[in-house]
């Protein structure tokens, strides 16, 4: 089981309690897998590091970096965004929104205050959104960090915008769906869904592909919307409630949905991992794994990491498990990207972690010195990741 800082509800002090000793090897505390030796293949180095500002602290987020062009941009929960240059690392632009919206006295925010982004960055045609957990969702141009509109929702946002040349798509913490024009912010529609009394810290972004936005839910559900009017196509279940108490029926759906041609995969926490026709929502097929954390596909097969942080290879066609690799267990990894026929995950102990893809064997290792929370980003020959304090980092193989 994860910490207790993955949930929320009304529930937090009884779940509390009942987490106190909990482990995946079934001790008296949390425990992990120490690192072990391996045959190296794979070298990893640091191109350029460079700060990002103050990063997260220990709260949780979900903040990544977004490419955009020749710059990648990242930003710290106090309210300062900057971009840099890929190759060189350079600083090219910086807004401290924080202070921006201060002096400014737009909404809420005082001087002394965070602006608490949490959801983000996501990247389109030259913009870049992010959202807060005061209910900010801010667009900003890309190449100099002008901040282009400014909505409000009564919600906190969690995870990454989904964005196309028309819309901009975001999951509440509350359950209610918002899409905002991507051109000047003004509300295009919502949809609420249902929130149980006890769910996952974190909301799953949503995914817009053949018109249609795609999400789940925390009541263990897959969903499809119209983007163009805000009307519901279909939704089916990928995880059912069982178990006696309030967090053995957790069933979040917390992984964004991945669109391939018109098949669906996501995951639910105590679900399925589960292909489904975007048509109509019909079930191709499902297995048992349970997860939080957003898929990688590469060709036919998808990657998961597992709420033990056990990292899997399975075939789209029929869910067949390739391998697994439990080397990782309870290091508190990342979602995996796949990068130059490597599985890449990054660690709650500073470590970037190499799995070669085809065999599921330990392939490489970086230390980078904090937390690695948010899975990197892949853009061409280089990783870019960031790390607790707000390191910003960009990670080549030789």
């Amino acid at each position: 089981m994860k910490p207790i800082k993955y949930l929320q509800g009304t529930l937090l002090a009884a779940v509390a309690l009942s987490l106190s000793g909990c482990s995946i090897f079934g001790g008296d505390e949390l425990t992990y897998k120490e690192l072990q030796p391996f045959n190296e293949t794979v070298t990893p180095e640091v191109v350029w590091d460079e700060s990002a500002g103050g990063g997260i602290d220990d709260f949780f987020s979900r903040l990544n970096p977004v490419v955009s062009d020749n710059l990648v941009i990242a930003a710290d929960r106090a309210g300062r965004v900057t971009a840099f240059d890929r190759e060189s690392g350079d600083r090219v632009w910086q807004r401290d929104l924080q202070a921006e919206f201060a002096q400014s006295g737009e909404g809420w925010l005082g001087r002394a205050e965070s602006l608490r982004i949490s959801g983000g960055l996501s990247e389109y045609n030259d913009k870049v959104v992010l959202g807060t957990e005061n209910g900010d969702l801010i667009a900003l141009n890309a190449t100099d960090g002008q901040v282009l509109w400014h909505q409000k929702i009564n919600a906190e946002i969690l995870s990454n915008p989904a964005l196309d040349a028309t819309h901009a798509v975001v999951a509440a913490g509350n359950g209610e769906i918002f899409a905002f024009s991507m051109d000047d912010g003004e509300p295009l529609w919502s949809l609420p869904t249902d929130v149980p009394a006890l769910t996952l810290r974190g909301t799953a972004s949503p995914t817009l592909a053949s018109g249609g936005a795609i999400f789940g839910t925390a009541t263990g559900k897959l969903s499809v919307v119209v983007t163009s009017n805000g009307q519901q196509a279909w939704e089916t279940r990928l995880a059912v409630p069982k178990g006696a108490t309030e967090l053995q029926r957790l069933v979040d759906v917390d992984s964004t949905p991945l669109v391939r041609g018109n098949t669906i995969y996501n995951v639910a926490y105590n679900g399925q991992l589960a292909a489904v026709e975007i048509r109509n929502g019909r079930v191709i097929w499902q297995r048992e794994y349970s997860s939080f954390q957003n898929l990688a596909l590469q060709g036919s097969i998808l990657y998961v990491t597992d709420v033990d942080d056990r990292v899997y290879a399975i075939n789209t066609d029929g869910g067949i498990e390739n391998w697994v690799n439990d080397d990782l267990e309870g290091r508190e990894l990342t979602a995996p990207v796949y990068f130059n026929g490597q599985i890449v995950v990054g660690d709650d102990f500073g470590y970037l972690h190499f799995i070669d893809a085809k065999t599921g064997e330990m392939a490489g290792r970086l230390d980078v010195g904090d937390p690695i929370y948010v899975a990197p980003v892949v853009a061409e020959d280089k990783l870019y990741l960031q790390t607790r304090d707000g390191t910003l980092l960009a990670v080549r193989t030789n």
